[in-house]
């Protein structure tokens, strides 16, 4: 039976009073404590206030029920075990947590995993057995429709900026995807993905949801990653652009209760859907059908440098999660022959997806800053190998590129007074009087997040220099956002 509350003890302050369950968690609202309220009277020693001591303490070794972060940062992933410094660090930073009331097994989370993914192949042939021959002009026309809509989307500014460069690419791959009879399940997935999403978020007629932006950005800026790396064949670009469109394919066949949750997702949840790659990998192949490059590349977009981590996840069989059992024999064989060829196509896909993820507004979460991302991708990429880094570095530079170019003029924030000599701001007259008429301009943009861009601060009534200064690139994309 549900309960709304546990134990409520006087004056405990009103968020811990309000720590709730629901049948198989409790939940923990720190964010509701002031800045410089604690739930510690000795931090350092571990020893908590004593109205918080009986709610706090019997939780110790307890496990997390779902990925818990901090400004986008993964602080914990879910079944970590609860303890005083982690406590510490959610103390500290006043971050809301959830605790499951009973441990959950390994073999308990993999039957129910197994559970799960027998429901979503019996979905998945009942999607496929419903697309009947006489349906199939019309699942192409309506996928292409909204296709080439989306790409001229005038309210996505992204796509405007090098469209001549990468537009030929991707109408080549929608004509492929939505022509040819064997792509017909990523085509039927696709419109699946924005029906549903049309019904889950009311939109109207000629609005996208998030899961098709999410593929065309993903699909615009691998193929801008591609440009800037300069290797690739005409060839591999129209390869990529398939790839790139069919990446998601899978999450037509994810519960709507899952894939539009408004909350972080629990363990089992996450691996669910994990399984998209699989699904993209089974509708890309016509039920493994077709076994071609395009498809198994599909699998594969979220494999990490290194493999073993639990994010890194594909149809492979050296991923920390693997779906290499679903495929057919045929299909290991076929898989077995193209996998070391695949690379290039994944790692770019892997840094385009991540971006355009964390950078991105979610019903679960708000959007972050251009510098907020690269930091973060930087961040796990230090620490756990996420990325190629030759990719990676190329992909950076792009985006400093492109946002911080030369002869880009910007007004002097507080954030670019603290750049100038001190003697300049002997108070704070003299700093309005700079704000006011003076502006920068990058003379020299820089190539990496380590660098300083050379800039040049002007007064606007006599374009006479005053100063030259060095500025690092995330004074700037700290406020900036993909839009």
């Amino acid at each position: 039976m549900r309960q709304n509350n546990i134990n409520p003890i006087a004056d405990t302050g009103p968020i811990v009073t309000q720590t709730t369950q629901n049948e198989h968690t409790l939940f923990f609202p720190l964010k509701g404590l002031s800045r410089d309220e604690s739930i510690f009277s000795n931090k350092a020693k571990g020893v908590f206030r004593k109205k918080y001591e009986p709610i706090f303490k019997p939780i110790i070794n307890k496990q997390l029920a779902v990925n818990t972060y901090y400004q986008n940062d993964l602080i914990a992933p879910a079944n970590t075990l609860i303890s005083i410094d982690l406590l510490k660090i959610f103390d500290e930073f006043k971050i809301n947590f959830r605790v499951n009331i009973k441990s959950i097994t390994h073999e308990q989370r993999d039957h129910a995993f197994d559970a799960a993914l027998s429901q979503l192949i019996t979905r998945k042939k009942k999607f496929l057995d419903s697309i009947q021959p006489a349906d199939i002009p019309k699942i192409q026309d309506s996928a292409k429709a909204f296709i080439m809509a989306t790409l001229n989307n005038k309210n996505i500014p992204l796509f405007q900026d090098h469209y001549a460069e990468v537009k030929g690419y991707l109408e080549f791959a929608s004509d492929v995807i939505t022509s040819d009879e064997k792509y017909i399940g990523i085509a039927a997935a696709l419109k699946e993905v924005v029906e549903n999403e049309k019904k889950e978020f009311h939109l109207g007629e000629d609005e996208t949801g998030e899961t098709i932006i999410h593929i065309f950005k993903t699909a615009w800026l691998s193929l801008i990653l591609a440009k800037e790396l300069g290797f690739l064949s005409q060839k591999d670009y129209k390869t990529l652009s398939i790839i790139c469109i069919g990446h998601d394919g899978g999450k037509a066949l994810m519960p709507r209760e899952i894939i539009y949750k408004k909350s972080r997702l629990t363990q089992l949840e996450s691996d669910i859907m994990k399984s998209h790659v699989l699904f993209s990998y089974i509708l890309a192949s016509n039920n493994q059908q077709n076994l071609d490059f395009e498809s198994f590349a599909m699998a594969l977009h979220h494999i990490k440098e290194n493999k073993r981590l639990a994010d890194s996840y594909s149809i492979a069989n050296d991923t920390a999660i693997s779906f290499y059992e679903y495929l057919t024999d045929d299909a290991k064989v076929k898989f077995d022959q193209v996998y070391q060829y695949t690379k290039p196509f994944y790692r770019m896909i892997s840094i385009a997806d991540s971006f355009e993820a964390i950078s991105a507004e979610r019903v679960y979460k708000k959007a972050s800053t251009i510098g907020k991302t690269l930091e973060i991708m930087r961040k796990i990429n230090t620490e756990q190998e996420y990325f190629f880094e030759p990719y990676l570095e190329a992909f950076f530079r792009f985006i400093l590129k492109k946002f911080l170019p030369r002869n880009l003029k910007f007004n002097i924030t507080d954030e670019i007074l603290e750049t100038m000599p001190s003697s300049e701001l002997a108070d704070d007259h003299r700093k309005n009087e700079i704000q006011q008429k003076y502006q920068g301009v990058i003379v020299q943009p820089c190539k990496s997040l380590d660098d300083h861009l050379q800039c040049l601060i002007y007064d606007t009534t006599n374009r006479q220099i005053e100063h030259r200064v060095s500025i690092p690139p995330l004074v700037f994309l700290d406020h900036m956002y993909i839009k």
